[in-house]
């Protein structure tokens, strides 16, 4: 099943040439050039608690706290033992809410608004004017509203409240809470480029040139209209190296997809040694005035997966050398930070990484941007967790898998789906349905809905339940097999499935503690000091040292490489420390105050 894979980009801004840059000081914005996407972090008030009439214009929030977004309110503590361990020792649940005050400028007038999220942890609630406007429980999802139909007039002040109820016992990790991604404001015409809106793909490459195809939905806010589109791509030094432009009739409110193919002469490839970007811009021109100009990224690259040989990259074989990584970064929160998540990346390329593993949920816009940048492959990951609940998380996913699980999925490949970054996605993490005899339905489901919006890309899954995902079918549901902690398992599945490529989605798993060295040199399950020996011999009961993985990596060629447990410190888990999982009801304050972490990486290193 050797298949030629093509990729793309994205970046989700706009410019638009009527010249009109939002600029927010405090909560007002004033007219100068350049573009209807700015930041909306700025000017938010705070409070926690089931707060009523938050959402309405006459509430007074005077003696709310003044912040910035984004904003983790459970990492401001306090530590305590009526909280997880498991989740940090931190208040990541309960009712909040945020408020802002805006105006808009005069430019607005019969313009398209939109308030963009790219996070909310979670079950968030949004509304301006005192209407609601809508929900989204899953809290690393991105998500977008046109508040159009709820503004006052222009002039006047509006009021946007966001209300956030984490739940308890809803993460195995510490997954923060609030507003914690960042946000953003639009202005459109009737006539825009619609968000997330573009497609970009190159399913033909050789070292000459690159068959580019392109899929744009334009919105259609009004009458029946002619417009033009003018596609120009530019390289890294801002060189045109191609241009296109087309005539199109677009109905009265109505989105049409458009669809434009061209060649790149002597592309210059994305890869891990030469991360290369360009830049489409799609300018929307109607009445001969340009009204929409909107930025898509692209990198071209040849990219095959070979049951035989693993991961090719521009026609030769890159081993994943990858690790896991949660979201959070440390004592920083699971605010989004560049700058931490740079050097996160900069520290495991320097350690002979080349991959990440955005465990156990889509990652934000800006960790996927570093990556292009950095020359990082992904494994986007969607769930933890489908139909069935893990034990001990009673208000996880699962609550929300029926209604949402489409919409969740898709939003999340069409955030992503023009990175280059991103070589496979993944659509969950030692689900409980590995046991379950129609396993295999509900993974072919979701396999189907991410081929459906992206045909590009393989879809992987981490798999522990060995053999269960062998005797109910639901492995050949994926396009490739992901193996966690199953090294001494890869002849064995590889000889039954010849066909299949296979990836060690988790592995290795040691825990210890930076700078702390036990002697005897032994193996213990805890320490009484809670701390663990950085002599790399401590694994949990499932686990295995790195040599392990070395050894079945070296006498099964055709595994496409690791993904590692894990590449960084985060928040909660302690293991070895405060329980084992599924245990206590879900809480591991046995150790207490053992409340983080301790599987990282040490002097792990590849040889490259």
């Amino acid at each position: 099943m050797g298949m030629n894979y093509k990729l793309k980009e994205y970046k989700f801004y706009k410019v638009y040439s009527a010249t009109l840059l939002l600029l927010f000081s405090f909560n007002c914005l004033s007219v100068q050039d350049v573009t209807t996407k700015q930041s909306f972090n700025d000017g938010w008030k705070f409070a926690k608690g089931a707060i009523a009439d938050a959402e309405k214009e006459s509430f007074k929030d005077s003696n709310w706290q003044g912040i910035k977004l984004p904003h983790d309110l459970a990492i401001f503590g306090p530590f305590d033992t009526k909280y997880n361990a498991r989740t940090g020792g931190l208040p990541v649940f309960g009712t909040s809410w945020y408020r802002k005050s805006f105006n808009l400028p005069t430019f607005a007038q019969d313009k398209f608004v939109t308030i963009t999220f790219d996070g909310v942890m979670d079950n968030s609630e949004v509304y301006i004017n005192g209407h609601f406007v809508g929900k989204r429980p899953f809290g690393y999802i991105g998500f977008a509203y046109d508040i159009t139909p709820f503004l006052n007039p222009i002039g006047d002040k509006n009021l946007i409240a966001v209300k956030v109820a984490p739940e308890n016992n809803a993460a195995r990790w510490y997954s923060g809470a609030g507003i914690y991604r960042n946000t953003w404001i639009e202005i459109d015409d009737q006539v825009h480029v619609a968000k997330w809106g573009t497609f970009v793909s190159t399913p033909e490459v050789t070292r000459d040139k690159a068959k580019v195809n392109l899929k744009t939905k334009v919105v259609n806010k009004g009458d029946d209209v002619s417009i033009t589109l003018v596609h120009t791509v530019k390289s890294e030094l801002g060189d045109v190296v191609k241009k296109v432009s087309q005539n199109y009739e677009i109905k009265a409110n109505k989105t049409t997809e458009l669809a434009q193919e061209f060649i790149i002469s002597n592309p210059i490839l994305w890869d891990v040694n030469n991360p290369h970007r360009y830049q489409i811009s799609t300018a929307v021109i109607k009445n001969n005035k340009t009204v929409d100009i909107y930025s898509t990224p692209l990198g071209v690259r040849h990219i095959e997966y070979k049951p035989d040989d693993g991961f090719w990259l521009n026609w030769r074989r890159v081993q994943i050398q990858g690790v896991s990584l949660h979201h959070d970064n440390g004592p920083l929160g699971a605010v989004v930070n560049k700058r931490a998540i740079e050097r996160k990346f900069e520290i495991m390329q320097d350690m002979g990484a080349n991959s990440v593993r955005t465990t156990h949920n889509p990652p934000s816009p800006e960790l996927v941007e570093l990556a292009d940048k950095m020359g990082i492959l992904l494994q986007v990951e969607a769930f933890d967790m489908w139909k069935i609940q893990k034990p001990t998380i009673d208000n996880g996913y699962q609550k929300y898998f029926d209604e949402w699980h489409e919409r969740d999925l898709r939003d999340m490949i069409i955030q992503h789906r023009n990175n280059p970054s991103v070589i496979m996605w993944s659509s969950g993490n030692e689900v409980m349905e590995q046991r379950e005899s129609d396993g295999a339905v509900i993974t072919k489901h979701l396999t189907d809905i991410m081929h459906d919006e992206d045909p590009t890309r393989l879809v992987t899954n981490g798999l522990s339940m060995y053999p269960d995902f062998l005797d109910n079918k639901l492995g050949d549901e994926l396009d490739i097999v992901g193996l966690n902690y199953k090294a001494y398992k890869y002849a064995e599945i590889k000889k039954q499935h010849p066909d299949w490529i296979l990836l060690g989605t988790e592995t290795s798993s040691v825990v210890s503690t930076r700078g702390v060295y036990h002697l005897p040199i032994e193996k213990y399950r805890k320490h009484e000091s809670k701390y663990v020996s950085s002599y790399d011999v401590i694994t949990p009961p499932w686990a295995y040292i790195p040599d392990i993985e070395f050894e079945n990596l070296k006498n099964n060629p055709a595994v496409m490489g690791e993904y590692i447990w894990t590449g960084f410190d985060y928040l909660g888990e302690p293991t070895p420390y405060g329980g084992r999982d599924h245990s206590n009801k879900g809480y591991w304050n046995g150790d207490w105050p053992a409340r983080s972490f301790f599987f990282w990486c040490s002097g792990f290193s590849w040889i490259t």
